[in-house]
């Protein structure tokens, strides 16, 4: 079940049970934070498998490429929120008075009962007609909860060299193209770097190479163009997709639901009813 609460500015907010799903490596534009109701996932992230078991939480930081699979049979259930970055800038405000700037979670995988039930309680209590007041006031304590205890502000970044100002590059022109059949070529130039160096590095740097970020970026934009109501086909075609077979494979692979699942579950949404994946 997936659904984004108007009064909550489109927080997405996900409860599913996966047996069989594997998740491509992907990354979140904002923060993906939830808790391990039953089984265990497992994903890699920074290099590193982590296991999350019943009652654990999971936070990860925007931009932090991870997988996710159940590493034992029965697969694992979870209820996840994906706040955008300026919600956990404004909770650490809440807390300090002054900008951490975009706070950070060190730990993926914390054992925190407390932060668990809250994050419960907000899911169950926007299942169902309660005000909006005490959506906004459950999500608010829930995010403050997480950043006093498990947040730090984010480790400061190493001046920018020559290889990291050219992934730059290389980033931004793929964002600025998301449909179009760019070469690695053409990317490279734009770059400044030779092909074998810029996948190296931007590897390195994204923890993706070139193509599958590009792929990431599709999928991105693949999910605002469906909540604009725009079909599968047309988005597919629009954002550089084989076919919408292409586009439903690659969207599944990150999200974990069918483009027309996901299209569905927001409307479905608007209308007042939630749907299921």
């Amino acid at each position: 079940m997936l659904w984004c609460p108007e009064e909550l500015g489109g927080l997405e907010l996900l409860k599913a049970t996966y047996i069989t799903h594997a998740f491509a490596p992907h990354s979140h534009e904002g923060f993906a934070i939830g808790v391990i109701e039953r089984g265990v996932e497992a994903f890699r992230h920074r290099g590193q498998m982590q296991y999350a078991p019943a009652g654990r939480v999971v936070l990860v930081n925007p931009g932090e490429v991870h997988t996710g699979h159940g590493p034992e049979e029965g697969g694992w259930t979870y209820r996840m929120l994906y706040p955008e970055p300026r919600l956990l800038e404004e909770a650490a405000i809440e807390l300090t008075g002054d900008s951490w700037g975009v706070p950070f979670f060190p730990v993926p995988v914390v054992d925190d009962p407390e932060a668990a039930a809250l994050i419960r309680a907000l899911h169950a209590s926007l299942e169902q007609p309660t005000s909006a007041l005490e959506r906004q006031s459950r999500l608010l304590s829930a995010l403050v909860l997480l950043v006093a205890r498990h947040a730090a502000p984010h480790p400061g970044m190493r001046p920018m060299g020559t290889e990291h100002e050219a992934v730059r590059r290389a980033r931004d022109f793929l964002e600025a193209h998301p449909g179009e059949n760019i070469t690695l070529e053409q990317l490279s130039r734009h770059a400044g770097l030779s092909v074998f160096h810029l996948v190296r590095v931007f590897r390195r740097k994204l923890g993706l190479p070139p193509h599958a970020y590009q792929i990431e970026l599709r999928v991105r934009r693949a999910r605002e163009l469906l909540r604009q109501g725009l079909p599968p086909g047309h988005v597919a075609a629009t954002l550089g997709f084989s076919d919408q077979s292409h586009l439903t494979r690659e969207f599944k692979r990150r999200v974990g639901l069918t483009p027309s699942r996901y299209a569905a579950s927001t409307r479905s949404f608007k209308t007042g009813r939630l749907s299921a994946p």
